[in-house]
């Protein structure tokens, strides 16, 4: 019973006492007022009272009745919305009444309780907390540790036999991209990578570093590290532009004398810098 209804029954059987003290004269003062007074409506005490507190009840002014019924209205609106609000706890607790009773729950109280000690445990100490739930139930999962350890030794193998297969078609595709630059030919018909075998130390360095995008990057790059090579193709180009010149200045010392030849008069001989810087710019190209 609520205080509210617990006051409400102390002041009743005060009430009571009193009115059995005061004078008739009194009650028959009030009877004729009440006689001449306007028709009121008819409260009646709350379903809920005693048959004390509703005899109380009723001799009480009509605006106080009004109060206590609204009031025992309001209260058992907010007790039936409680009610509905947490409903579930209570189906919760129905739906395995059977199995929860057979472990010892008496009600959905008790058995909320573990389960909040459980969560707890489990964010504390999840592995132990788990061990002790496997006790509890009974659980033995050696057989499916086994099991599972079968399961991933049999991925493991297959992605390494996967990895296997992988790695040889690389292998395979770089050995042919390897002979594709080692036989490739330029629009004579020559090797087109002709000091492979002396730069070759020297690319694998580029391309383990990262230096280089490819065999062709590596090698053009190579060639000028390496300072022998790079002698050797100065010379090559230079030997080549010597000749080139002689075969021009051949060409204008004969067209000097032809009357009619239009011939540019012959270039400017290029200083050793300006020779080299241009050699260097035509092999990059």
């Amino acid at each position: 019973m609520t205080d509210l209804r617990q006051q409400i029954e102390q002041a009743m059987s005060s009430e009571i006492q009193s009115q059995s003290t005061e004078p008739q004269d009194v009650a028959t003062s009030e009877t004729n007022e009440t006689a001449t007074a306007e028709p009121v409506e008819v409260i009646n005490a709350p379903n809920s009272y005693t048959k004390e507190a509703k005899d109380w009840f009723a001799t009480l002014p009509h605006e106080n009745q009004k109060y206590l019924a609204d009031r025992e209205k309001q209260f058992e609106q907010g007790l039936s919305r409680a009610r509905n609000q947490y409903s579930w706890v209570d189906k919760l607790y129905t739906d395995r009444k059977d199995a929860l009773t057979g472990e010892g729950y008496e009600n959905a109280q008790a058995y909320l309780n573990d389960l909040v000690m459980i969560s707890d445990a489990l964010h504390k100490d999840p592995a132990a907390t788990i061990n002790l739930l496997k006790q509890n139930f009974g659980i033995d999962d050696s057989s499916q540790d086994n099991a599972l350890q079968k399961q991933v030794t049999a991925l493991s193998q297959m992605i390494s036999e996967q990895q296997k297969y992988l790695d040889s078609e690389r292998q395979a595709k770089t050995a042919q991209e390897y002979n594709e630059f080692v036989n490739a030919k330029d629009d004579k018909g020559a090797l087109k990578h002709t000091y492979l075998e002396e730069v070759r130390p020297e690319m694998i360095a580029l391309l383990k570093a990262g230096l280089a995008n490819n065999l062709e990057d590596a090698y053009n790059q190579a060639v000028w590290r390496v300072e022998s090579v790079r002698d050797k193709i100065i010379a090559e180009k230079a030997g080549a532009t010597v000749q080139e010149k002689a075969t021009v200045a051949e060409k204008s010392k004969k067209a000097a004398f032809d009357p009619s030849s239009k011939s540019e008069p012959a270039p400017r001989e290029l200083t050793l810098r300006e020779e080299l810087e241009r050699n260097y710019k035509k092999f990059m190209e």
